[in-house]
């Protein structure tokens, strides 16, 4: 049985939305928070809601032990919560917080060692009687010889495989495995990953069960040997092995499943010898199986859709499991009955075009409004604010969206309500997405799985789309606003004469396409020609103008009134509309049409800033369409540089380690 502890000044060992998530539950209980910041976030809105604020130094600070029990000591903190991710699961912290003689808000040392390394919780699930998919722990050898054993591991269980980190999760270092897979290559980019995010090059490899969906379960323990369910969450819809979508109850399971899902999960906690939230992970597949996946030993990103449902605060259960009360004490004796239904989205720092690409920038303008439809509300958790900057350094997310109603259907469409009404200016981000994945019929239906998200993201003609609606909604804005101070500038319009036609070149900065389009003004009427598209726009408000914001609410003929909102910024106009955002960015004098920044085709330039973690060719060699070239690693995560013509390298003078900013040249390749 655990001492009584008195928390009355926690130290958060973490940034960004989590950490003033944390600050909102302690200033609630009247304890006082210490905000820790780096160089690069001086300025962060963590750092100036929390009651103290101390600083830790260079951009990876929050992984030094020793520089954040340091602040501990300098603010006088009684107590750490680490958040998520970072040192949130490294024994060795909770081990050194506990010797400093400070409270640690989470799983002992000695359970975060034991369910840390996935190999070890997957023999520890297996003694609990829980579900386990076929496994190989990989033995000591040659990246050839390792290679090797993975390729007979698939013909015994079959393909494909999963290649994962013992060490971590949230996709890093995880890498599916098909027969005709590069094996040596892709398990030595996996260990490379692990090492940045984990500290350990520690993989194995796994079956994949698929088709499957993706349940958890939340589970809490106290420091008196008592352990609770306390409900699913269903979080299948994932991009680049990260979830995206979360929800909860995870619903239509089969008859049954529940059950055997809550008895695997807390039988595991017990025998781990769990205290305080964790979130035992499972693929279930689709005849109603579940296969063990691995344990988190923190507060879960998508933990806000259990507290919607439930009507707990977790953090506020973490602190008061912390000081030693018991769940009974803390009113959670049983699993709580779910009332309603609540989705999260992951707003995130990142756009897809033929792949997930990570954005940076500074937030000009953020709003998120309030859902319209009656018994529905919006939560909004997130680490910016107008002026933040979103660097290279950290994870892409910006903040999650998460809606409430009393069913799915109703929350699905709350959330699609609340999303297509809000607007994020200065970080490219992956809005549309969100809006498009929530509108598929497999998702709506809940027919979508893991492994099956993929067939589910918009096509190019689909991205293509909103990007016409973009322009078409920006040349109307522009010719209505006859004698705004943006019409000297405008690249899109020349409203000498109102009613004439007016033809002009735009460029998307996303795609560095150019598209060409005509003006025609009648009255109140705008017909606007984008290619073979035309579009008849009337405005039944505005447009207004405030500063470098604008407004409306216009009606096309293809559909209902609609609200936009445009943002100038320099050269760049961000277009919101329902189905997404859209930046155009007028050409520079000599910009060549289609070529990002009118470089030539063999030259490959960053799209985004980061480090280059790997280097796999070197000038004068020969390389075929499509070889990776190098590996850039930005936000945690590694991005795969690969050729896009067939030919000699001509340019190479980077090096591992070296930091590179959007637009950097790469590499220059001679076609053959």
């Amino acid at each position: 049985m655990a001492d009584k502890r008195v928390i009355t000044r926690v130290l958060i060992a973490n940034r960004g939305e989590i950490s003033r998530r944390i600050i909102r539950t302690c200033t609630r209980l009247g304890i006082e928070t210490v905000a820790v910041y780096t160089d690069v976030d001086a300025h962060a809105p963590h750092v100036r809601e929390a009651t103290f604020a101390e600083p830790i130094g260079t951009p990876e600070s929050y992984l030094s032990i020793e520089k954040i029990l340091d602040a501990a000591r300098r603010s006088k903190a009684d107590s750490v919560h680490p958040g998520y991710g970072f040192l949130s699961e490294n024994p060795d912290f909770a081990a050194a917080v506990r010797d400093a003689g400070l409270t640690w808000i989470g799983p002992t040392s000695e359970t975060i060692r034991k369910l840390g390394s996935k190999t070890a919780a997957k023999e520890l699930a297996r003694q609990a009687n829980a579900p386990t998919s076929p496994t190989l722990i990989l033995p000591p050898g040659s990246t050839a010889d390792r290679a090797s054993a993975i390729a007979k591991f698939g013909e015994s269980v079959g393909f494909p495989l999963i290649l994962k980190a013992a060490a971590g999760g949230g996709g890093r270092g995880m890498r599916f495995i098909n027969p005709e897979s590069d094996i040596a290559l892709e398990l030595d980019s996996a260990q490379r990953e692990s090492l940045k995010a984990f500290g350990s090059d520690e993989v194995f490899v796994e079956k994949c069960i698929t088709p499957a969906r993706h349940i958890e379960v939340q589970i809490v323990g106290d420091t008196h040997g008592n352990v609770v369910a306390l409900g699913t969450r269903d979080c299948s819809l994932q991009r680049s092995n990260q979830k995206i979508i979360e929800e909860a109850p995870a619903i239509d399971l089969v008859p049954g499943s529940e059950a055997k899902l809550f008895e695997a999960a807390t039988n595991l906690a017990r025998a781990a010898g769990y205290t305080s939230l964790g979130t035992v992970e499972f693929l279930y597949g689709q005849d109603g199986s579940p296969y063990f996946l691995e344990v988190n030993t923190r507060l879960q990103v998508e933990h806000p859709v259990t507290e919607l449902v439930t009507g707990l605060d977790l953090v506020e259960l973490q602190l008061r499991i912390a000081a030693g009360e018991t769940l009974a004490q803390c009113g959670v004796t049983h699993t709580p009955e779910p009332q309603g239904h609540a989705i999260e989205a992951r707003w995130c720092a990142e756009e897809f075009t033929e792949r997930f690409t990570t954005a940076t920038g500074i937030v000009l303008d953020i709003e998120v409004p309030q859902p319209t439809a009656r018994g529905t509300m919006v939560r909004v958790d997130r680490g910016v604010e107008p002026c933040s900057e979103v660097s290279h350094y950290y994870d892409s997310l910006i903040g999650k969206v998460i809606v409430y109603g009393p069913s799915r259907e109703r929350a699905i469409e709350a959330l699609d309500d609340v999303l297509s009404r809000s607007r994020l200016s200065g970080v490219r981000n992956n809005r549309s997405l969100l809006l498009h994945l929530l509108r598929t019929e497999e998702f709506k239906t809940l027919r979508h799985t893991v492994q099956g998200t993929k067939m589910l993201l918009p096509s190019s003609d689909q991205v293509a789309s909103v990007v016409r609606d973009a322009h078409i909604i920006a040349a109307a804005v522009r010719c209505a606003m006859a004698r705004s101070e943006w019409i000297a500038e405008s690249p899109w319009l020349s409203a000498k004469a109102p009613d004439a036609i007016i033809l002009h070149p735009w460029t998307t900065s996303e795609h560095g396409s150019s598209i060409t389009s005509s003006t025609r003004r009648d009255g109140n009427t705008f017909v606007i020609s984008v290619g073979d598209r035309q579009d008849t726009i009337v405005f039944t408000e505005g447009p207004f103008t405030s500063g470098v914001s604008t407004t409306a609410t216009l009606s096309p003929d293809s559909g209902p009134p609609t609200s936009v909102s445009l943002y100038r910024d320099g050269h760049d106009l961000w277009v919101h509309t329902r189905n997404g955002s859209v930046v155009l960015r007028e050409p520079a004098i000599g910009d060549r049409v289609g070529v990002r920044g009118g470089h030539s085709a063999n030259e490959i330039r960053s799209t985004i800033p980061g480090k280059v973690a790997a280097v796999l060719v070197k000038e004068g060699d020969i390389v075929e369409h499509g070889a990776t070239l190098l590996v850039l690693d930005s936000m945690k995560m590694e991005h795969p540089i690969r050729a896009s013509v067939a030919g000699k390298v001509s340019t190479l003078s980077l090096t591992v380690g070296t930091i590179v900013q959007s637009g950097t040249l790469l590499v220059a390749i001679e076609p053959l």
